[in-house]
């Protein structure tokens, strides 16, 4: 049983690893943003209220992310999953959790893709001397300076998360400021010491 979650700053490649994750393990692989992307395209309730909050450049508040995430997790029968992106905050991590619990199952591991904002920005630069752009970003603010600031106020919200599942063993922290492999190999490792 593989319930994993996989968090870290914006431009981390989180969505990255969690595909590779997902293809190797036969797990279901869901992505935050593209799960409210749907919910608003549908016109679902819940959609129309995220909606407000993504116009404005704000998290979604719990009310609103709780029950999409249950809504996507009923759809695996709460079992063999990587999402990424979520959660945000340690309140959100104890009440999936909660979730999770109640119906016997529980959180295998956040994982955290530990990123400078130095890295994030070189990503970004290079990607944009490529003539791509990230995925999910469409941002203006994408100067270093911006994404420092990001980094910081991601950084403060998520240190909570990171004690939290470090005291229980739940959490598994790895250098993201390498290649793809390294990262996903070492990834792998910790989660193949769990059916050794």
């Amino acid at each position: 049983m593989l319930n994993l979650f996989i968090i870290g700053p914006s431009g981390c490649g989180k969505s990255t690893q969690a595909k590779k994750i997902a293809e190797k393990y036969g797990i279901t692989h869901f992505s935050t943003g593209q799960v409210f992307r749907d919910e608003i395209a549908s016109g679902s309730e819940l959609g129309l209220e995220a909606k407000k909050h993504i116009d404005q450049g704000l998290f979604c508040p719990d009310n609103i992310l709780i029950p999409i995430v249950e809504g996507i997790l009923e759809k695996v029968n709460f079992q063999n999953f990587i999402i990424d992106g979520t959660p945000r905050r340690l309140n959100q991590a104890i009440e999936i959790q909660k979730m999770l619990i109640s119906h016997q199952q529980d959180i295998t591991f956040i994982i955290h893709l530990d990123v400078s904002a130095q890295e994030i920005v070189d990503r970004r630069l290079k990607l944009q001397q490529l003539g791509g752009q990230f995925q999910d970003e469409s941002r203006s603010d994408n100067t270093p300076e911006a994404i420092a600031k990001r980094q910081a106020q991601y950084n403060e919200l998520n240190q909570p998360i990171l004690d939290h599942f470090q005291s229980t063993g739940k959490l598994l922290r790895v250098d993201g400021n390498r290649a793809i492999e390294p990262i996903f190999e070492d990834i792998v490792k910790e989660i193949e010491k769990l059916n050794g």
